[in-house]
């Protein structure tokens, strides 16, 4: 079997598992909270790991291209839970995530238009390559310009990557800061609730920073994002 038709008979494997496991209740529950353009399965998130566990032990022999190759083609699907499984399967794999290039990242940019998605793609991948130097500052400048807020979240959210030690982050106040900075006055609420968690994650590390940016931006930052933030610095949770 070639390696394309060998990728495409895992990829038909995937989808025959995902029908296996769907739930009416469970597809309109995903409608619901994370709309967007994909078509939803409705596959439960502990039936996803299942799936999940069931490839990497059936396919363990596998080499890094071979993976990206087919988390490559399950994003192509357009199906919610093929997008989920490809960025679990890279976010969680240290090899697969050092083997991407940028290249790659915009290959899996794809039906980034619900915050589900967007989140598990930024900190599970595009953050952590931002701090690995795949993901280059200029890129998150421009996201941050954007006229597209999903493009801003995954910009500010990127900085979670930056400072969360499970994702690998050891911390960097002055990029995330910077990019705190360029959607202080911004009025989307997905971007205040970015915003929020940007600073709520750095917080664990530089408290002090966080603290001086809500004194500066006070007059101008949203009342959600001064009340979870102070809440973060005071005690320890958002609410």
């Amino acid at each position: 079997m070639g390696a394309k038709s060998e990728i495409e008979s895992v990829v038909k494997e995937v989808l025959e598992a995902l029908s296996d496991l769907s739930s009416a209740k469970r597809r309109e529950q995903i409608r619901y909270f994370a709309p967007g353009s994909q078509e939803v399965v409705g596959v439960s998130n502990p039936d996803m790991k299942e799936v999940i566990k069931a490839l990497r032990e059936k396919y363990y022999t596998w080499e890094e291209s071979q993976w990206i190759a087919l988390c490559k083609e399950l994003v192509k699907r357009d199906i919610f839970e093929c997008q989920g499984i490809a960025y679990e399967l890279i976010g969680r794999n240290k090899k697969l995530l050092n083997a991407l290039n940028y290249e790659d990242l915009m290959d899996l940019w794809r039906n980034l238009d619900n915050w589900a998605s967007v989140d598990h793609f930024t900190v599970g991948i595009f953050g952590v390559l931002w701090g690995k130097g795949v993901v280059k500052d200029h890129h998150i400048e421009k996201l941050l310009s954007s006229d597209n807020f999903w493009d801003r979240r995954v910009a500010v959210v990127s900085t979670v990557a930056l400072n969360l030690k499970s994702r690998g982050g050891t911390g960097d106040t002055a990029r995330t800061i910077a990019a705190c900075e360029k959607v202080v006055d911004d009025r989307e609420d997905l971007i205040r609730k970015a915003l929020s968690w940007a600073l709520r994650e750095l917080s664990k590390r530089d408290p002090a920073a966080v603290r001086d940016f809500l004194d500066k931006y006070q007059n101008r930052l949203a009342g959600l994002v001064i009340r979870e933030v102070n809440h973060k610095l005071d005690f320890g949770t958002k609410n």
